[in-house]
C-alpha cells in the first residue's frame, strides 16, 4: 500500500477540556450541555456507564445525574476552540498534510511513512498531544480516509490498548469490517442504516461484498466511492485548503422568548458584529445581508412567524459599522409586533475576497474609507488584546456587554443572551480567569 491516512480523534473532547484544568474531575461523571443548557452534548465514560444517551434533555436527566454526583458544565466555546487550536498545532508537527475535519478531529496524510513503524509513530503522537495539551486522543490509520475513520472508531469501542489501531493488512481490515455494523459506516445515513438489513447487509464487510452495479444504482456515486474506500481504494484525498465560503451565518437561540424590538435589535447588532469578525479573519467582504428571527416552533400554542429581510450593502464590506447598519435596517423591515421570537441571526451573502473588492459609484471616498478601516483595526486590536478580551469595545447598537466575571453566569442582562448557568472559566483566553496556582 503506497498511501496511508491517520484520523486523530480527541476523546470526549469537551469533557477532556474541562478536566485539563480540573484534575479532580478525573474518574468522576461529567457532562457538558448544549446552548442554553438544553441537552447533553458530551459525556464522560462514567456518565455513559450510567446509561444517559447523547442528546438527552437536561431537565429529564438532571435528577439521575444528581443521584450519581455528576458535575455539569455549560458549553465553554472559548475554551474548547482554543484547546482545539492547540491540538491541531501539535498535529502539524507530525505531518505537513493536515485536514481539520471538526473541532475534535483531524486527518493526517502519511505519504512516505510506508516503511516506518506507523504504530510507534502514532503512539508518539498521542503522547505528545497529551503531554503538551492535556487532551487524550485516539488514532486510526488506514489506506483510505474511511478506513482510518473506522479504525479510530474501533479504538474507542473495542478499548484497544495504546489508543492506536492500524488497518493496513487484508486480515485486519476484514476483521474490523466484520465487527462494524453497517449503520456505523462513516457516510451511511440513518435511512440506509435501517434499509440495509432488509437486503441481507448487516456489517461493513457485507456492504463491501455487494455487486458494484447494485451499490451504484441504489446509492449513487457517493455509495460507490464509500464501497471502494472500504475495499482499500482511496477516493478522497486530504482537503487541507478550506473551500471558498459562499455565506456566513451568526445566530443563536435565546434563553427565553423575546418580543421587545429593542432587545431583538441588540441581538441582531451583536450577531452582525460576530459575522464581521469572521469575514475579516478570512479576508472576505459581503455584498448582501439577511437578518432573521423565528418563533418557537416547538410551542404550537404560540403564534408562529419567520421574520426575514435581505438588503444589499451599498459597497461590499466587512466593517462592523456597515454590517450593523444593514442588519438593523433589514430587521426593522422584517419585524412584526405581537410575536415572541426564540432565535435570531444574521446571514452574510455574496462573499468575495477583500482584495477583489471593486468600489461602486456610491462608495465612500478614499479618505473616509481609510478612516473607517483604521477605526475598525483599532476596535479589533482592543477586543483582541489578551487583557481586554472580546467585547471590550462594542458598537452602541449592540447594547451593554453581558457579565464576564469569572464564575459568573455570563449573559444574564438581557433575555436574548445565552443561558450558561454552569460555565467554567475561560482559562486560556481571559487574563482575569487564569487558573490560580499556590506555591507552598
Amino acid at each position: 500500500m503506497t498511501k496511508l491516512f491517520a484520523l486523530i480523534d480527541c476523546n470526549n473532547f469537551y469533557v477532556s477540556c474541562e478536566r485539563v484544568f480540573r484534575p479532580d474531575l478525573e474518574g468522576k461523571p461529567v457532562v457538558v450541555l448544549s446552548n442554553n443548557d438544553g441537552c447533553v452534548v458530551a459525556r464522560s465514560a462514567e456518565v455513559k456507564a450510567i446509561g444517559i444517551p447523547m442528546g438527552s434533555p437536561y431537565f429529564k436527566v438532571r435528577k439521575l445525574l444528581d443521584q450519581h454526583g455528576a458535575l455539569v458544565f455549560s458549553s465553554n466555546y472559548e475554551l474548547y476552540g482554543d484547546m482545539s487550536s492547540r491540538v491541531m498545532s501539535v498535529l502539524s508537527r507530525f505531518s505537513p498534510d493536515v485536514e481539520i475535519y471538526s473541532i475534535d478531529e483531524a486527518f493526517l496524510g502519511l505519504d512516505g511513512f510506508e516503511d516506518w513503524d506507523v504504530s510507534a509513530y502514532a503512539s508518539e503522537l498521542r503522547t505528545k498531544v497529551k503531554c503538551w495539551t492535556g487532551i487524550p486522543v485516539s488514532v486510526g490509520i488506514g489506506p483510505t480516509k474511511t478506513l482510518a475513520k473506522l479504525a479510530a472508531e474501533r479504538v474507542k469501542k473495542d478499548k484497544i490498548s495504546g489508543g492506536v489501531n492500524v488497518l493496513c493488512h487484508h486480515a485486519s481490515i476484514e476483521a474490523a469490517l466484520a465487527a462494524t455494523p453497517v449503520g456505523d459506516i462513516w457516510g451511511v445515513g440513518r435511512q440506509w442504516g435501517k434499509r440495509f438489513p432488509s437486503v441481507g447487509v448487516y456489517t461493513a464487510l457485507d456492504f463491501t461484498r455487494q455487486p458494484k452495479h447494485w451499490v451504484r444504482k441504489k446509492m449513487g456515486i457517493s455509495g460507490a466511492r464509500m464501497q471502494m474506500e472500504l475495499q482499500g481504494q482511496a477516493c478522497f484525498d486530504l482537503d487541507s485548503q478550506p473551500t471558498d465560503r459562499k455565506s456566513c451565518v451568526s445566530s443563536r437561540s435565546f434563553a427565553k422568548t423575546v418580543e421587545d424590538l429593542d432587545q431583538l435589535k441588540d441581538a441582531v447588532a451583536t450577531f452582525a458584529a460576530r459575522a464581521g469578525e469572521r469575514l475579516r479573519q478570512g479576508s472576505l467582504v459581503a455584498g448582501q445581508l439577511t437578518a432573521f428571527a423565528v418563533t418557537d416552533r416547538h410551542n404550537p400554542h404560540q403564534p408562529q412567524h419567520h421574520a426575514s429581510a435581505t438588503v444589499a450593502l451599498p459597497n461590499p464590506s466587512n466593517l462592523t459599522m456597515d454590517l450593523t447598519r444593514a442588519a438593523l435596517s433589514a430587521f426593522t423591515k422584517a419585524y412584526r409586533p405581537g410575536f415572541r421570537y426564540k432565535k435570531a441571526g444574521v446571514m452574510l451573502l455574496d462573499l468575495a475576497p477583500a482584495s477583489d473588492m471593486q468600489p461602486t459609484l456610491f462608495a465612500p471616498s478614499q479618505m473616509n474609507q481609510e478612516k473607517a478601516l483604521r477605526l475598525q483595526g483599532a476596535l479589533d486590536c482592543l477586543n483582541g488584546a489578551q487583557k481586554g478580551g472580546k467585547d471590550l469595545v462594542r458598537i452602541g447598537a449592540g447594547g451593554i456587554a453581558p457579565e464576564t466575571k469569572p464564575g459568573a453566569n455570563r449573559g444574564v442582562k438581557k433575555g436574548w443572551h445565552l443561558r450558561r448557568n454552569h460555565t467554567s472559566p475561560r482559562y486560556t483566553t481571559a487574563w482575569a480567569e487564569l487558573r490560580t496556582v499556590h506555591a507552598c
